[in-house]
């Protein structure tokens, strides 16, 4: 032992002490084996691009263009509607009165036509009296001449037919342009009439008060109840879209060189782990901060939003979440062949 130059012999590593080392660091094994577990069954695989999206959620909102209380209602929480289909009716006082002041308005234009009709008849029948008597004066004052003539009339009798004739004529020349404003009065009042129409009035009248469903979906929430009071805007019915094929996705501010607009993508469905393909629409231009589902809880994040167009055929359940990735390897991601 105190000899300088002696040498421990190398220890031998034995495979019974090998397998047993490596059974003693199994914990290990088992957090690897379930950190790739993990990564296999998030939507997103293994894919190193991907963003988090949800499905498009649209809603319309049904409002009256007219004050009024609501008289019924047709439709319920979760009922399904089609494009048209009447909602609701409303009954509204305003436009009924208005309607009976309109009609009344019509009676009285109708009476206004009859009572011009009427003048101008009477001018008619003036201006041919007139005429008649024009003519009268000017046949005695032909006769007054040639008793004149032979000396068997005053010429003082004769002078005083003059000033009747002329002005008998001057009256005679008024009566076209009297005739002339009445007839322009009565073409007036009767357009006035002509463009009034009681049966339009009463369509324009029940379209207003009907609540109809401009798109198909289901009734999402009901605002108001018979009985209550709307105004024009309040909205009595938000209904909400039955599938979408758009999805709003999330970009981050330091990855919008990683999609572009146009390109070819594939929509995982977190739910379901369905594979949907789909195209890039937009890209929005200004970065601001966002609510976003980050796959682990909602976080404001700055970035921007995009807009992908399912391929014909493919929709998902509004509000769904997903995740995009872009439609390349999973190789050209991790190695950066992009």
């Amino acid at each position: 032992m105190t000899n300088r130059n002696f040498q421990r012999p190398a220890l031998r590593h034995r495979r019974r002490h090998l397998v047993k080392q490596l059974f003693s660091s199994w914990p290990w094994v088992i957090w690897l084996s379930a950190a790739v577990a993990v990564l296999l069954l998030l939507p997103g695989g293994l894919h190193r691009i991907r963003f988090h999206g949800v499905a498009e959620r649209t809603y319309e909102y049904v409002s009256p263009i007219e004050d009024g209380r609501l008289k019924t209602l047709l439709v319920g929480m979760g009922e399904a509607v089609h494009a048209g289909q009447l909602l609701g009716e409303l009954d509204n006082v305003a436009l009924a009165t208005e309607l009976l002041m309109d009609q009344a308005s019509l009676m009285k234009t109708s009476d206004k036509v009859h009572a011009i009709r009427c003048d101008v008849e009477n001018l008619k029948l003036d201006e041919a009296k007139t005429a008649a008597e024009l003519q009268a004066l000017e046949s005695r004052w032909t006769r007054t001449q040639d008793l004149l003539s032979k000396n068997l009339l005053l010429e003082q009798d004769a002078e005083d037919l003059r000033p009747q004739i002329e002005a008998t004529r001057k009256v005679l020349g008024h009566y076209p342009d009297l005739i002339a404003q009445l007839e322009k009065r009565l073409a007036a009042a009767q357009s006035h009439v002509e463009q009034f129409n009681s049966e339009e009035l009463k369509q324009l009248q029940a379209a207003q008060c009907r609540l109809e469903a401009n798109t198909a979906g289901v009734v999402a929430e009901v605002l108001h109840q018979p009985g209550d009071v709307v105004e024009t805007g309040d909205p009595i019915l938000r209904i909400s879209n039955v599938s979408t094929s758009r999805i709003i996705a999330f970009v981050p501010e330091e990855r919008r060189g990683d999609i572009m607009e146009g390109e070819k993508c594939r929509v995982i469905a977190s739910a379901s782990r369905e594979v949907h393909m789909g195209t890039v629409q937009t890209v929005t231009a200004d970065i601001r901060k966002l609510p976003v589902f980050t796959g682990f809880g909602d976080q404001i994040l700055r970035g921007r939003r995009i807009v992908i167009q399912l391929d014909e055929g493919d929709e998902l359940v509004p509000g769904e979440r997903v995740v995009v990735v872009p439609d390349i390897s999973i190789m050209e991601q991790w190695m950066g062949k992009r």
